[in-house]
């Protein structure tokens, strides 16, 4: 179990970082400075707004999906047309409320126009996560590796011959950025239809009314957690843009800020999808995952805390390395980002867990309470701090979620970390922290104390044994007796 999980998600990172790293810092960056901050920065809050009311297009059936099919592969073929059904007419639900809210909201025109185009891309997206749920389920994790970057090389192919090929007379414009996006979801979400009919086995289409209501009734908690997230995810961009005078020009200063660490954010993302359907594959197995979970958590948790704790002491000099106008107002609200990644981190470990094991009623009271917190505290934070309000919502409700996914897994689970091994890890990035201070002002170039900060978090690593790279080798070579 622990061998194949670290063979996929070594290969799925590599790949993830290589693609995704070309399209942030290639091409979604290189938009923003042609465009400018105003016209990205109205995009960027209609894009947040498109995705709030993305559970109505799948009400947890992905997840649903994702864990039946890992316990059973053949109910793919029970599954497929059923669900399929329930996602048309859910569609339909998400374009009228959405729609509804955004006119409700004072958006109109020009902004409803390319608002519609955003949604129809979040409905391919959202069926691309559906299929990959019944692939990744099949246990084919490595062709759901390669379908999670498979939109984003084609856009990078679509925007890099209008941004650099030559075929355009005039700028660039953003309508084309939302247009190369449908384009590439539309091309994945085929491919990954025929993967599923074929590998799956799917004959027909054949909805059964008995089995709508099941697949309706089981899929409703994870609906709840989805949903959640989602709000105290996206709803800062939003809340910014209509909160604020300024607020598409404050908008697109926070999409400075918030451009890396949802970049980075990802990384939790791939490694919760790939371990869902092997935790679930154990449990149903009555394996433990315990060991399992406790790799990923060192895997994912450490490198991404000290890349963090990095990245927040050098804010000012990573966003003037990003973009050609850089605001002041971003650089506090990417340093408290950048440290949310390490809770983000932390989530998706724990509460991969608790989905796993079925316990979805609390993992969605911690959801839905951080939730409400998010909302609140971003009411009252964004129009006295602006974007730097809207990050440290950001971490005061990732931190609580948290938290208590930590505390829910270890009273129901048992934990994968004692509290001496915590303490020991936030004094590794304590002491990273100051090395990376004590560096920046010895006056050596700034790329230099970076570097030299993360070769000392990575030996303070070692050193309090977080990585243990011959372990891992062992693993993946097949000596390790108890993979």
């Amino acid at each position: 179990m622990r061998r194949k999980f670290l063979i996929n998600i070594t290969f799925l990172l590599t790949v993830s970082i290589l693609v995704k790293a070309f399209w942030v810092l290639g091409i979604d960056r290189t938009v923003q400075n042609v465009v400018g901050e105003t016209a990205y920065g109205s995009y960027f809050s209609l894009f947040s707004f498109s995705v709030l009311f993305t559970l109505l297009l799948d009400l947890g059936l992905s997840g649903f999906n994702n864990r039946a099919v890992s316990a059973d592969p053949a109910r793919v073929r029970i599954y497929f047309g059923n669900v399929l059904v329930i996602r048309l007419f859910l569609t339909a639900v998400y374009f009228l409320v959405s729609i509804s809210v955004a006119y409700a909201l004072g958006y109109r025109e020009g902004q409803i126009t390319i608002l519609l185009v955003l949604m129809l891309n979040q409905v391919m997206a959202s069926m691309i996560l559906w299929l990959r749920s019944s692939i990744s389920g099949m246990q084919y994790l490595f062709l759901d590796s390669l379908l999670s970057v498979a939109d984003r090389l084609v856009m990078i192919v679509i925007c890099s011959v209008l941004l650099w090929g030559g075929v355009t007379t005039g700028g660039f414009r953003i309508e084309w950025f939302v247009w190369a996006q449908t384009a590439a979801y539309f091309t994945v979400m085929c491919a990954a239809f025929i993967i599923v009919v074929r590998k799956g086995r799917v004959a027909a289409v054949k909805p059964d009314t008995s089995v709508l209501k099941s697949i309706i009734m089981t899929g409703l908690p994870y609906s709840v957690v989805v949903f959640a997230m989602t709000l105290y995810w996206r709803m800062d961009s939003v809340m910014i843009e209509r909160l604020l005078p300024d607020g598409a020009t404050r908008a697109g200063n926070y999409a400075q800020a918030f451009r890396l660490f949802d970049a980075l954010a990802m990384i939790p993302v791939l490694f919760g999808g790939m371990l869902l359907p092997i935790m679930t594959r154990g449990l149903s197995s009555d394996s433990d995952i315990r060991p399992l979970a406790r790799m990923a958590g060192r895997m994912l948790i450490v490198p991404l805390g000290i890349g963090a704790v990095t990245l927040a002491t050098f804010p000012a000099e990573m966003l003037d390395i990003l973009y050609t106008s850089p605001v002041e107002n971003a650089v506090t609200a990417f340093r408290i980002l950048m440290i949310t990644l390490v809770p983000v981190g932390v989530i998706y470990i724990y509460s991969t867990m608790l989905t796993a094991s079925w316990k979805l009623k609390m993992l969605g009271v911690i959801t839905v309470s951080g939730m409400i917190i998010n909302l609140s505290l971003n009411r009252i934070l964004i129009p006295e701090l602006g974007p730097s309000g809207a990050a440290c919502t950001a971490l005061v409700t990732q931190s609580l979620v948290a938290v208590a996914c930590m505390l829910t897994v270890r009273r129901t689970m048992s934990g994968i970390a004692g509290n001496g091994r915590i303490l020991l890890f936030l004094l590794m990035l304590g002491l990273t922290f100051l090395a990376g201070w004590l560096l920046s002002r010895t006056g050596i170039p700034w790329t230099a104390a970076a570097a030299l900060q993360l070769a000392a978090g990575i030996l303070l690593a070692l050193l309090f044994r977080f990585i243990e790279p011959l372990s891992s080798l062992k693993l993946i070579t097949g000596r390790f007796g108890t993979a």
